[in-house]
């Protein structure tokens, strides 16, 4: 079927505290439309805390307490820079969240090295209600100069007595014209069953053409392994590749416009493919 329109995914509402001192509070409210909404509902527009959190900060660590971001995949994010576009590969398949309830270190060793850990719920900041569930994680970043970006990450949580390890690999290579990227991730027991391990590769590239001007391309590509046992693909609603393209100008940092193609190929012959043309726009003060 094919379908036209406008839409409003997101708006974020946002304040930040900072008295005189090492301590400072940030609220962001996130008024959206929940993802999981049963068939048949109405549309409506949720208001959640995206943050709500307390940090202290010193000259090379900075600790944040209350519903604070994770860091499964910010790096990545802030180095694609198109989130506006698409949500991540992670979020996407459902490894993680983006905000979660816990607290958060981080720690700059030098401009070169930079270390993080977290102790978070694992529910996301959905469902922030105290359970006997902990995501543990730490990540490193390394940054030798301004071109050359690594991301290394992993985490465990136990989840009705099921172990979910998950690791992630990320680098980043970026001129004033040329930015690519390219991370892989795996995660065990993704839907909390023994054996049903699922990993996947998800790729970009940007160049510049113009002044404020660039093409871009992202590929992902998400699968998982099936036990002997298994009817069918127990994870076919996300097993495929996702593509992007399009042409994104700037009119500053905080105004961007694209024009994109986006393609959803399923591996399960039973599941339709998705294609769109959108234009997205991204709107910060």
């Amino acid at each position: 079927s094919r379908t036209t329109g406008f839409g409003l995914n997101r708006a974020y509402l946002g304040y930040n505290y900072v008295p005189e001192g090492s301590i400072s509070g940030t609220v962001i409210l996130n008024i959206g439309t929940p993802d999981d909404l049963a068939n048949g509902s109405r549309i409506r527009r949720y208001a959640y805390f995206r943050e709500a959190s307390l940090s202290y900060a010193a000259e090379k660590l900075k600790i944040s307490m209350g519903i604070t971001s994770t860091r499964i995949f910010e790096f990545q994010q802030k180095f694609w820079g198109k989130r506006y576009i698409a949500n991540t590969f992670q979020s996407i398949n459902g490894y993680g969240f983006v905000a979660d309830l816990g607290i958060a270190a981080d720690y700059r060793f030098n401009d070169v090295f930079k270390a993080d850990v977290t102790l978070m719920n694992g529910e996301g900041y959905h469902n922030v209600q105290v359970d006997n569930s902990l995501r543990a994680a730490a990540g490193l970043n390394i940054t030798p100069g301004n071109k050359l970006f690594v991301r290394l990450y992993a985490d465990i949580v136990r989840v009705r007595e099921v172990w979910q390890p998950m690791f992630i690999g990320f680098i980043g290579y970026r001129t004033k014209t040329v930015a690519v990227g390219a991370e892989a991730t795996y995660k065990s027991n993704l839907d909390t069953i023994a054996g049903h391990h699922a990993w996947g590769l998800s790729a970009t590239a940007a160049l510049t053409v113009a002044r404020n001007t660039e093409v871009f391309a992202r590929y992902d590509f998400s699968t998982s392994r099936t036990m002997p046992d298994d009817v069918m693909q127990w994870n076919y609603m996300k097993d495929g590749v996702f593509l992007i393209t399009g042409l994104q100008y700037s009119f500053s940092q905080n105004i961007k416009m694209a024009l994109n193609y986006q393609g959803n190929h399923p591996y399960f012959s039973g599941k339709q493919v998705s294609e769109a043309i959108l234009v997205n726009a991204l709107f910060r003060f």
